[in-house]
């Protein structure tokens, strides 16, 4: 059996139909695609590995190729049935699709985090600043998503260190491989050190077409799925624009448009660690 999974491996790797399993750069940014999903389900570095082929650009020729530069504020939304992170960055008054990067490993179910050894990686809206990034980690590169947040705390939940980080290892986190960990943290540091107050990390069950919600709809989720997290959506396909959210007694809502001093009483801004 083993030697028939190398044989495939193989296969795959140097066949004409693999062309949907590796990445072209020159292209606009996509999903991995389903040769990529199969390849992924029993050897998750090699998928990644054929996704970003031997002759990816240079990041800082990548993004002249797609006309951004290094430093340009980001936005990341992360989607866990597809196993993806979208890395979004603003070019004139909205934000463009840079890139989709395959998550190399993500655990637990669909389903925000409750509690600490729960194994769930979180789902929920989350902002980034300097105090969150990791050089030094042992998963290589870690970006600190923030939980628990204002919303995550109103509901009593536990837990800590949950990242975006390298390895392909995961216990409750978002995996990616080293090079592509480091392409992700290098955006995140330049826009931070480059005068962003905050990055946003909207991390999501499934991409929120009508077809997923209701694919979705027997689970105990889909409340909070198409009520708290499918308007935040929304509002991005139309503004172009993360909407700022903040957390009203359990509820997370837009605020966009509302300065401190006019928030309702009972809500709380999703923000990043204090500097």
């Amino acid at each position: 059996m083993r030697h028939l999974l190398l044989a495939l491996l193989l296969l795959l790797s140097i066949s004409p139909a693999s062309a949907e399993t590796r990445h072209n750069p020159e292209k606009e940014p996509r999903d991995p695609g389903v040769l990529y999903s199969f390849l992924h389900g029993f050897a998750p570095e090699t998928a990644v590995s054929i996704w970003r082929g031997p002759s990816r650009p240079p990041l800082k020729a990548l993004l002249a190729q797609r006309g951004f530069e290094l430093g340009e504020p980001v936005y990341i939304r992360l989607f866990k049935f597809e196993g993806v992170v979208e890395v979004w960055m603003k070019r004139n008054t909205r934000y463009d699709l840079f890139e989709v990067y395959p998550i190399c490993i993500n655990s637990g179910a669909l389903g925000p985090k409750q509690k600490e050894g729960d194994r769930q990686a979180p789902e929920g809206f989350y902002e980034v600043n300097a105090k969150h990034l990791n050089p030094n980690s042992a998963y290589h590169l870690a970006i600190n998503m923030g939980y628990p947040n204002a919303y995550d705390k109103q509901h009593g939940r536990t837990g800590a260190h949950l990242m975006i980080h390298g390895a392909c290892a995961s216990i409750g986190c978002y995996a990616l491989t080293d090079d592509n960990i480091e392409e992700v943290y290098t955006l995140v540091k330049a826009a931070l050190d480059n005068g962003q107050e905050t990055v946003p990390v909207h991390a999501f069950p499934f991409r929120m077409t009508r077809d997923a919600l209701a694919a979705h709809k027997s689970s105990p989720w889909i409340n909070f799925w198409v009520n708290e997290m499918l308007p935040a959506v929304e509002a991005f396909d139309v503004s172009g624009i993360p909407p700022q959210m903040m957390a009203c007694e359990g509820t997370y809502e837009i605020m966009d448009g509302l300065t401190p001093d006019k928030m309702p009483k009972n809500c709380t801004p999703i923000t990043a660690w204090p500097e």
